[in-house]
């Protein structure tokens, strides 16, 4: 977990509950999102069974190899969702690692 010191406080809680949604769920953040918008009072629940830690919304991402094979999860938190997922993305790239946004194409 890194923060930047101007950063505020929630913004490490809010990129852990964009990865620990798409680990519980095992799906991305963009469809993470779609999910919550087409069933709110399933996700209503989903949060009260986690204590509202999970937060459906790009910029979590699941990691796998190249395999396909599920090694975990990211979040980031501090811009736009689709600037955390692009800054995610080119971090999970780095590493040589694939990220699984949710999307057909990622």
């Amino acid at each position: 977990m890194l923060r930047d010191e101007q950063a505020s406080f929630l913004r490490p809680r809010i990129a852990s509950g964009k990865a620990r949604g798409c680990l519980g769920m095992g799906v991305g953040g963009r469809e993470l999102a779609r999910r919550a918008q087409a069933m709110p009072a399933f996700f209503d629940a989903i949060n009260s069974l986690t204590d509202g830690e999970v937060i459906p919304a790009p910029g979590g991402i699941l990691l796998r190899d190249a395999q396909g094979r599920l090694l975990g999860a990211i979040g980031v938190s501090g811009d736009s969702s689709d600037n955390d997922e692009h800054c995610a993305l080119l971090a999970i790239a780095a590493v040589g690692l694939r990220g699984d946004t949710g999307d057909p194409q990622s």
